[in-house]
């Protein structure tokens, strides 16, 4: 595992210039994704931030003391959850100051002396300092590579806003630390008023902030605080509130974003019933639109990534929660949105619990246990779900114990699903789950939309793409996330359809990356046949090469005995064309002549054979183009085998057959803590 320094890249006005175009090229792809509305809004918006620019960095002091309401629902489940090793460890490590977020160290903090400048601001890559006070939080480039022209290079803020969404406080609420949990509020509070400095650039992080507190809250008994630290907790809500109401993420911007806006509009008017009641009833109502929004009618995300999916379901189960504590239960219509959600994640989950690494992952969680970093976390909030909605048939096989489970009385791990092919078609993926010989086979096959909206802004170029786990391992797979604001070109290249397990025509993408988060041209992807049975087969097809080279790629996917193929072909002429497949460097490949044998351990899982006329070539490592991302901010080598000739209307036919297993070694795996779920 590695990942690529930051610092030291070039002379700070080169700097300068590079990030000026990189400004103008952001602003140049968002320009074209928006609407006229959009445009106003837009404008409207700047002026409302020219305005707020001229305000003096610090805490309404005309909110006084007054009633902080908790959950007790919440305070229990803590309370429950507070003896968890993982919980206990993860406490002990805040107290002591040694924190890590994102796989990063940050400097050591005494609480009692105050963090400071040193914690809040530091980014881990560079070991710069982001901007704080009395730097307003609109003056702060984070979009187009994480520079500052007026300042050094200073490496991706997602580094930064970690610490300051507070959830190294979950753990100290499960126990009832109050005093270190306050201590580190009020050392949060001193260094960063409102709206000044990194941590008030991003709406989601505020709203993040939000559950945060509103979990230290419930834990340590907020109506057992001192006046003066209930005035800082309300002064600390009102303000993420009142950010949170007037630059509302609308237009092309309303994804994941606003649902959080709306969980932080919620969550705030519900610690505050004195003042608070026109934000909770607004939050509850933007959470409920955005659920059917983002979540298809089949369960499917609408922003293409299981990851973004599982985050959108846990926001909606935090306030359906409290929601139904409080008497008013969200929609039958939403409430049923999120059963679907949950069902359509475990049907792409594989029997040990690993989801395709499909879109974007920057691991954004409401409910966090630092420095977990969860690796299975969308199969965490499948069990979470399960809990929630009273369905343990909906429970994964497998996942890895944290406080969620208890907060959300997730049941115990179900049984291995039955075999079975599920397609979605308004999310545009069908999952296969079936034995083949001897092996247990689990595959994921895209037939859907780029991403959500104009924007598409956290889907990937992988239409017709396919994810292949054996065994609970996966064996195809996605070369993943890595970096958003720091990663430059690379940035772009791991969006685009060379690093999934697709066809590329002439050596170009589907769809073209323009930013970091926007494209140039979308790819449109449509479901033709599906034939179920025995020997089933999918088939769709994608027009991203139509208006460059006037042709449409098609592939077919079918069980043939003890095999799965793959059939691509053009709807019409030919073309150069590079299928590959994306493998991890753990995996061994053996070539001979059209065929590859990919084993484990000496043990063979399948063998590849090529269609006629593509010979195949492995590749490895990043000087080839072969790299996967399994965590945000690390890369590391991976295979690919690329399989090139012409392709035309006859289908080029792949087959994939599964080779009995010899000599399986069990897989090391985390095991569910030992507790009984509340019910």
């Amino acid at each position: 595992m590695r990942s690529v320094p930051m610092e030291g890249a070039a002379p700070t006005a080169l700097m300068a210039v590079v990030s000026r175009l990189g400004r103008l090229r952001w602003y140049a792809a968002r320009v074209r994704a928006m609407s006229g509305a959009e445009i106003l809004h837009r404008l409207n918006e700047a002026g409302v931030r020219r305005a707020w620019r001229r305000r003096q960095p610090a805490w309404d002091e005309s909110i006084g003391d007054g009633p902080i309401r908790s959950s007790r629902l919440l305070r229990e489940r803590l309370h429950d959850a507070a003896s968890l090793p993982g919980i206990v460890a993860s406490a002990q490590s805040t107290r002591s100051g040694h924190l890590q977020f994102l796989g990063r160290d940050w400097p050591r903090v005494d609480w009692s002396a105050g963090a400071g400048t040193r914690f809040w601001l530091h980014d881990p890559v560079t070991a710069r300092l982001w901007p704080g006070s009395p730097t307003h939080a609109f003056s702060i480039d984070t979009r187009t590579t994480g520079t500052d022209p007026k300042g050094p290079l200073r490496g991706d803020a997602k580094y930064v806003w970690e610490p300051g969404r507070l959830q190294f406080l979950h753990p100290l609420a499960a126990v009832g630390d109050a005093r270190t949990a306050l201590a580190i509020l009020r050392d949060f509070a001193e260094t960063n008023p409102p709206y000044a400095g990194i941590h008030w650039t991003s709406g989601i992080e505020i709203a993040l902030r939000l559950a945060s507190l509103t979990l230290v809250c419930a834990g340590c008994e907020a109506e057992s605080f001192a006046p003066a630290d209930r005035i800082l907790i309300r002064r600390m809500a009102a303000a993420h509130a009142v950010y949170l109401e007037t630059f509302p993420s609308l237009h092309s911007s309303a994804n994941n974003h606003r649902m959080a806006e709306g969980l932080g509009l919620f969550l705030a008017g519900r610690l505050l019933p004195d003042i608070g009641g026109a934000w909770a009833a607004e939050g509850r109502d933007i959470t409920e639109r955005m659920a059917l929004r983002l979540i298809h009618p089949d369960g499917g995300g609408a922003e293409q990534s299981p990851v973004y999916l599982a985050f959108t379901l846990e926001m909606l189960a935090l306030v359906a929660l409290l929601a139904a504590e409080d008497g008013a239960p969200l929609a039958a219509e939403v409430l049923e949105r999120l059963c679907k959600g949950t069902a359509f994640l475990r049907s792409i989950l594989d029997e040990a619990g690993h989801a395709p690494a499909i879109g974007d992952d920057d691991e954004t969680r409401v409910i966090a246990q630092p420095p977990d970093r969860e690796p299975r976390y969308v199969a965490s909030i499948v069990a979470a779900l399960a809990g929630l909605l009273g369905r343990p048939d909906l429970a994964p096989p497998d996942r890895s114990p944290h406080l969620r489970d208890i907060i959300f009385a997730a049941p115990r791990a179900a049984e291995v699903p039955t075999e079975d092919m599920q397609t979605f078609p308004h999310a545009g993926y069908t999952a296969l789950r079936e034995s083949i010989g001897e092996r247990r086979v689990h595959l994921v096959f895209d037939h859907g939309p780029l991403g959500f909206g104009t924007l598409a802004a956290h889907g990937h170029s992988d239409a017709l793409a396919v994810w292949l786990s054996i065994d609970g391992e996966p064996v195809l797979i996605d070369a993943g996330t890595w970096l958003y604001f720091s990663a430059g070109t690379e940035r772009l290249r791991l969006r685009e359809s060379l690093s999934h397990n697709s066809v590329s025509l002439h050596g170009a993408s589907q769809s073209r990356a323009s930013s970091a988060f926007g494209w140039s041209s979308c790819a449109r992807t449509h479901l033709l046949a599906q034939e179920p049975g025995p020997n089933w087969s999918v088939t769709a097809a994608h027009d991203g090469y139509r208006s460059r080279f006037g042709l449409e790629h098609r592939r077919r996917i079918a069980r043939e005995a003890d095999a799965i193929t793959i059939g691509d072909s053009l709807t019409s002429g030919s073309a150069p064309a590079e299928i590959a497949f994306l493998l991890p460097d753990a995996l061994d490949i053996g070539l001979d002549g059209p065929t590859a044998t990919i084993s484990r351990g000496g043990n063979p899982l399948l063998r590849l054979q090529a269609p006629v006329g593509f010979p195949i070539a492995l590749r490895r490592g990043a000087a080839q183009g072969a790299v996967r991302s399994q965590a945000f901010g690390e890369i590391e080598d991976a295979q690919r085998l690329v399989l090139s000739g012409v392709l035309g209307q006859a289908e080029a036919v792949t087959r994939f057959q599964f080779q009995p297993a010899m000599q399986v070694a069990p897989v090391a795996r985390d095991s569910l803590a030992e507790h009984v779920s509340r019910p």
